[in-house]
């Protein structure tokens, strides 16, 4: 089980880091890169642990 320490300290989103913008999806900072008249998309979600499966 998480604490809220965990959600507390959200990762910075830096808008000079690539081709898109940081912009608000729902409530949430999402950065959003790519064609602005693209039929699909790719998201990436991901849980406390990140992207990569945690090392148990």
């Amino acid at each position: 089980m998480s604490g809220p320490e965990c959600c507390s300290n959200p990762p910075t989103l830096n808008p000079n880091a690539g081709t898109g913008h940081v912009d608000k999806l729902g409530a949430l900072n999402a950065y959003i890169t790519g064609s602005p008249n693209s039929n699909s998309a790719v998201l990436l979600v991901s849980d406390i642990f990140g992207y990569e499966a945690p090392n148990l």
